[in-house]
């Protein structure tokens, strides 16, 4: 029995360090694979990851430059599967790549190409708010973009077809018919009217002779008139040159006059203030001799008596 369960010991012991060195394996695995390569997550939605697989290839410019690392398909949105991508860290992966599913024909394999912006740009290192990894976003493959352009160009097709056909209905053909009978009467009528065309354009080729004689004449004329007019210019030019020399002298001896004139007003004025002065004193003179010729008796006789001051006496 105890060597029954020493071996049941030693058996245990035996699988835990199996366990313990897979582990260790997987673990040293995972780093060295995280260590050797940028990790990046990109998220399809419109293309189709028939034959894509853990470690499908990831190329760009058709060379292998990582592999895919794990996808999953995004709860709650079918159509929509997240794939991790490992590529190496000397493959510049810049912003504004795009991440297509290239799929080879013959064995049906698919991977995962990356194209970068042709203009190149700054490395891709920004990484979205909850994810762990930059997002490469989707692009659209090639074969894509050639089966929407042959799609669109079926769908115009169909409808200048369908336009086409509406253009053949019996409708249209009754009235390209009513059309072409019209024309032809039209053709009938202009052709009985081409000698009267012809001779409307003989009238008209004449008339345009007329019109180049008489604008011949009118440039006669209106040279004529440039010619007058310049002259006359020239003599209102002169007028006025003339007329501006007379003005400037006008206007010296309206100067010289002003100057003259008010030196005359101050010394007549200053001549009126003697006057003036003059005359207030003779009329203070005149005022004097009316008070005293008011009293004869005065005059003649001298003050009275009343009227001397104390200390006076008449003489």
């Amino acid at each position: 029995m105890e060597s029954e369960a020493r071996y049941v010991r030693i058996g245990l012991a035996t699988l835990a360090l199996i366990a313990l060195l897979v582990a260790g394996l997987t673990w040293l695995g995972r780093s060295s694979n995280e260590q050797n390569g940028q990790r990046y997550l990109v998220y399809f939605q419109n293309q189709s990851l028939e034959g894509l697989q853990i470690n499908s290839d990831v190329r760009m410019q058709g060379i292998k430059v990582g592999k895919v690392v794990d996808y999953s398909i995004m709860p709650g949105e079918a159509h929509r599967v997240k794939v991790l991508l490992q590529v190496d860290d000397r493959t510049p992966v810049l912003e504004g790549v795009k991440a297509v599913v290239a799929r080879h024909m013959v064995t049906g394999l698919a991977n995962v190409d990356l194209e970068n912006p042709a203009n190149g740009g700054v490395p891709l290192m920004r990484i979205p708010e909850g994810e762990r990894y930059p997002v490469i976003p989707e692009g659209v493959p090639k074969l894509t973009q050639v089966a929407n352009t042959l799609e669109g160009l079926g769908a115009s097709g169909q409808e200048a077809l369908g336009r086409f056909n509406n253009l053949l209905s019996d409708r249209n053909q009754r009235a390209l018919d009513g059309t072409l009978a019209n024309l032809n009467a039209i053709t009938g009528e202009l052709k009985q009217a081409v000698p009267e065309l012809r001779e409307a354009m003989v009238s008209a080729r004449r008339a345009a002779d007329r019109i180049d004689s008489v604008g011949g004449e009118a440039r006669d004329v209106l040279k004529s008139a440039n010619d007058h007019l310049g002259k006359v210019a020239q003599d209102t030019a002169a007028t006025l040159a003339s007329a501006r020399a007379t003005l400037v002298k006008v206007d010296s001896e309206v100067t010289g006059l002003t100057g003259q004139v008010k030196l005359t007003a101050d010394l007549a004025s200053q001549e009126i203030q003697t006057t003036a002065q003059s005359l207030r004193q003779a009329g203070d003179a005149l005022q004097d001799t009316g008070r005293a010729l008011s009293n004869p008796a005065r005059v003649l006789y001298g003050p009275s008596r009343e009227s001397l001051g104390p200390g006076e006496e008449l003489r």
